[in-house]
């Protein structure tokens, strides 16, 4: 199982870790690993990187595109995807800092939508050391 943390990165800084994304990948990674006493310094470091996400529009967004569609549902924050064609079964949570997907299939649904939506997105696997801008997925699938 994937669990991708993704986070929506600032044009300034997309621009100068795209060709680098290596870079931007372990700025996320000593964050999420941070301890508890150095806390602020990475949530003030996080807001500089990233956009906050607008949790309600998106949730509703995501649940009226997708609502009428077999392998789509949603409980409570969670939307689901089970595909049985392609052995996929992902979830979407959303969040104001970050979309946390976790999926059985690498070319996740929800990593595709989210493509669609917005080129600033930054995906972390931190278990499997895996980082890409959605847009360059394809490249790499």
């Amino acid at each position: 199982m994937r669990e991708f943390f993704i986070f929506e990165v600032k044009d300034e800084f997309k621009q100068l870790y795209e060709a680098k994304p290596s870079m931007l990948y372990r700025i996320f990674e000593q964050i999420y690993y941070l301890k508890k006493e150095e806390l602020q310094y990475g949530y003030s470091l996080f807001r500089q990187l990233t956009k906050k996400i607008n949790k309600e529009k998106f949730d509703q967004y995501f649940f009226v595109k997708f609502h009428q569609s077999v392998p789509y549902s949603k409980t409570g924050n969670i939307h689901y995807y089970n595909n049985p064609a392609h052995d996929e079964i992902s979830t979407l949570e959303v969040r104001r800092a970050f979309l946390k997907v976790k999926t059985n299939y690498y070319d996740s649904f929800f990593l595709e939508q989210l493509n669609t939506l917005n080129n600033n997105y930054f995906a972390c696997d931190f278990k499997n050391q895996d980082y890409f801008f959605l847009e360059m997925r394809k490249l790499l699938v």
